[in-house]
């Protein structure tokens, strides 16, 4: 993995480690979720407007932005819900680590990816180190807890985020090949725009104006965001392999965790300190990796 795409992955993790802090800390998750979306659509317009007409769309590639735009649909919607029934230091590390389980063996069976041995052990370091900042304690008992978690409602829905995280990540890996990054991101904002548009406005519509106006700061920072930090790993996707990027993306875990202890006042600090080292250490050896 190169320098570069090394540099605006981790960048775009450290930003996106905060505005989920944002997320997570808003009332209602969906509906955070819809105004932020709403406002990313303003904000990107000139973007998209001024590429467009630059850029021919082919039929592959509208495949790849209505695709991508459908399972981020789902992604918004399984992120809001986990959000709304678990912490960030649980919903944050298996809904972003679940992610590399899935997207080796996918760009594998689908992309023809070949994924080098030293890319396999720092993607292994990077899971290994997000199962240890998912443990309350290094008991016996404790190393099963992650797996007991699935059992219930906000590490299902954080289950379900990861596996529509591998699957955009694949998509998009074809997506950005065809179509030019600002243009695509666009319309798959719009798209998940419009597809959790009918659930909204169908259980949430009264709580769209109360949180809007208790939040509408930190939605239009998360607005900008959303946008800029995937926009940021689209352009890293046409450097270097999708695995690579997807795991790399995974130290904003760290963030978040720090995130969680600091300022949310979550406990198992220790836990999560040897998960970042882990984590750090798998972002060094896909770093080495080519």
């Amino acid at each position: 993995m190169s320098g570069i795409a090394m540099t605006i992955v981790l960048a775009s993790a450290v930003l996106h480690a905060g505005w989920n802090f944002l997320l997570k800390k808003s009332e209602r998750k969906i509906v955070f979720i819809w105004w932020f979306l709403l406002l990313a659509g303003v904000f990107y317009l000139p973007m998209f407007l001024y590429y467009l007409p630059q850029v021919v769309i082919p039929v592959q590639g509208w495949y790849c932005i209505v695709a991508t735009g459908l399972i981020h649909g789902v992604y918004f919607w399984c992120m809001g819900g986990a959000y709304q029934r678990g912490d960030l230091s649980l919903v944050y590390p298996l809904a972003r680590g679940s992610g590399p389980l899935f997207i080796p063996i996918f760009a594998v069976l689908l992309l023809r990816e070949q994924v080098s041995p030293l890319g396999m052990a720092g993607i292994a370091l990077i899971v290994v180190g997000i199962y240890c900042a998912h443990l309350c304690s290094f008991t016996r008992a404790a190393f099963l807890e992650p797996f007991r978690a699935l059992r219930r409602g906000a590490s299902l829905w954080a289950l379900f985020t990861g596996f529509a995280i591998a699957s955009y990540s694949l998509v998009d890996k074809v997506g950005v090949g065809l179509v030019y990054p600002p243009v695509y991101i666009y319309l798959m904002l719009v798209i998940s725009l419009l597809t959790i548009t009918p659930g909204v406005l169908l259980r949430e519509r009264r709580s769209l104006m109360p949180e809007w106006q208790s939040r509408k700061g930190s939605i239009a920072v998360v607005g900008f965001l959303s946008g800029f930090t995937y926009l940021m790993v689209l352009f890293a996707l046409t450097m270097s392999k999708v695995s690579y990027v997807a795991a790399v993306r995974e130290v904003s875990i760290v963030l978040s965790a720090l995130f969680g202890i600091v300022w949310l006042g979550e406990k198992n600090g220790r836990q999560k300190l040897i998960g970042a080292v882990l984590i750090a250490l798998g972002v060094i050896v896909i770093g080495l990796s080519r």
